[in-house]
């Protein structure tokens, strides 16, 4: 990556990739390396054929998604239909709500996604410290993981899903009572956390605790 006075540049095929999944799959996080704040757009990397290249999931409510294909090639599942996109083709999913995913086809493909909504400005998602943390999370480093998701939430630091992340690494390093302070506020902002704390296996020893929020 090289920045001047009027423009950066940054290579996706060679730049330092965040692990995320188990399974191969690298983040190359263009907007925040650039700090691109009109539109989304990141990069990700299959190392091997068979790999997952863009995970299984829907977008937030009203997004649009073009994925390009700027290396390798990709098998994407477009509500559950497949599409086989080569090298230089762009799969473009316009509504949020159907789901996606792709697997390489070949060693090394990469696939750039664009993103943003139609009509109002973009912002930024908190997915993007959750991922930025999910090596130190898959290695157990919990102090790091809380560390790198209070550095790197910024404005989506109150929001219920970072909030709960950070109640799992809390758990996990037995501070219990930052931990339920993180919960109790995520699930003020969502009551829908509730639901999934009840699941998480971070918080087996605290759901016997008198002051579990239920």
């Amino acid at each position: 990556m090289t920045n001047h006075r009027t423009y950066q540049t940054l290579s996706i095929f060679d730049a330092d990739p965040v692990a995320v999944g188990s399974d191969g799959l690298e983040w190359v996080p263009v907007r925040r390396r650039l700090g691109i704040a009109a539109f989304g757009v990141n990069a990700y990397r299959a190392v091997r054929s068979g790999d997952t290249v863009i995970e299984d999931h829907v977008e937030s409510p009203g997004q649009e998604e073009l994925y390009v294909v700027i290396k390798g090639g990709a098998r994407f599942t477009i509500d559950e239909e497949s599409v086989d996109a080569a090298h230089g083709t762009g799969v473009f999913v316009a509504e949020p709500d159907v789901r996606r995913r792709a697997v390489a086809m070949e060693d090394g493909t990469v696939v750039l996604a664009i993103g943003g909504w139609p009509g109002q400005a973009y912002h930024s998602l908190p997915w993007e410290p959750i991922y930025v943390a999910q090596a130190a999370m898959r290695e157990g480093d919990w102090a790091s993981a809380a560390d790198t998701l209070e550095r790197e939430a910024g404005e989506h630091r109150d929001t219920a899903i970072i909030r709960f992340r950070l109640a799992c690494c809390y758990a996990r390093l037995g501070e219990d009572e930052s931990a339920l302070e993180e919960l109790r506020a995520a699930i003020e902002v969502n009551p829908e956390v509730r639901v999934r704390a009840e699941q998480e296996g971070a918080f087996e020893a605290l759901r016997r605790r008198e002051d579990w929020p239920r």
